[in-house]
């Protein structure tokens, strides 16, 4: 039985992708995505799942920034998309009008923003590890407030006070499946990178993605985040259609290693098609 990690405690939306890409395996939560990643590392999970991206807030920040480590084991071996219904809940009786707090992992209070504003303005929105730990400190407080999701919201015995939360219907996040190699060609995959170019080079950024385009290889995503060096100089995020080995994709990468100052393939793997 396959062990995958996930982000904890039990109701998050981490533990229902890790349940919808593999509901035979045996599922460990961990407090954090550190965790996560460090236990496929060390061996005490086969694989573990993180949320990578968000149609309405982007990349997430700790998954990317464990991606982007310098002693990386992992690679990328599968993706998971499932929808997200954010709710608020609280304590039986909790009144929203009068909530001091509410609690949520920062990608679901970003993603509610406008709403909190109108329906809990005097509130504090306040970061928790996890969309389930943030219910479990606001059942411990009185008065507090949190953002999560139905199925948390009933392991934990909270009163959902307002369904269908989040700024936008149509939230969806993509999760990527990390275990110590990935996936081998099927046909119909997508493969995901990170490079940096030379900064002060007019046109080093466009030449890099004309790599991609003399090949016909369709980018899926592109991203920039900060070095966290200097400055000015980012680190670029691609996602690609086509396997690491295909050869119109090995081509580009190939060039592209020799135009970029830093190259790291995370993995290829199948393109998600639903469950099922």
């Amino acid at each position: 039985m396959r062990r995958l990690a996930h982000l904890g405690p039990r109701g998050t939306y981490t533990e229902a992708a890790a349940a919808l890409y593999d509901p035979a395996a045996e599922l460990v939560p961990v407090p954090t995505v550190n965790e996560a990643v460090a236990a496929v590392e060390r061996g005490a999970a086969d694989a573990c799942v993180c949320a990578l991206e968000n149609s309405l807030e982007g990349g997430v920040r700790d998954t990317l920034d464990q991606l982007l480590r310098d002693e990386l084991a992992v690679a990328i071996t599968a993706e998971v998309v499932i929808p997200i219904r954010h709710v608020l809940v609280g304590a039986p009786g909790s009144d929203p009008a009068d909530a001091p707090v509410v609690y949520s992992h920062p990608q679901a209070l970003a993603q509610c923003r406008r709403r909190l504003r109108e329906l809990v303005p005097r509130a504090q929105p306040v970061a928790s590890l996890s969309t389930a730990a943030a219910i479990e400190s606001a059942l411990a407080e009185p008065g507090a407030l949190a953002i999560g999701n139905q199925r948390a919201a009933e392991l934990y015995g909270a009163r959902v006070l307002q369904p269908d939360l989040a700024d936008e219907s149509d939230n969806e996040t993509r999760f990527v499946v990390l275990a110590r190699a990935d996936h081998p060609a099927t046909g119909d995959d997508k493969t995901s990178i990170a490079f940096t170019t030379q900064h002060d080079r007019p046109g080093s950024l466009m030449e890099a993605l004309t790599l991609f385009y003399k090949q016909d290889i369709n980018l899926t995503r592109v991203e920039s985040r900060p070095t966290r060096r200097q400055l000015g100089t980012y680190i670029f995020l691609l996602d690609m259609e086509g396997h690491r080995t295909d050869r119109a994709v090995a081509q580009a990468l190939g060039a592209l290693g020799e135009l970029a100052e830093w190259l790291r393939v995370f993995g290829s793997y199948p393109r998600w098609r639903g469950a099922g």
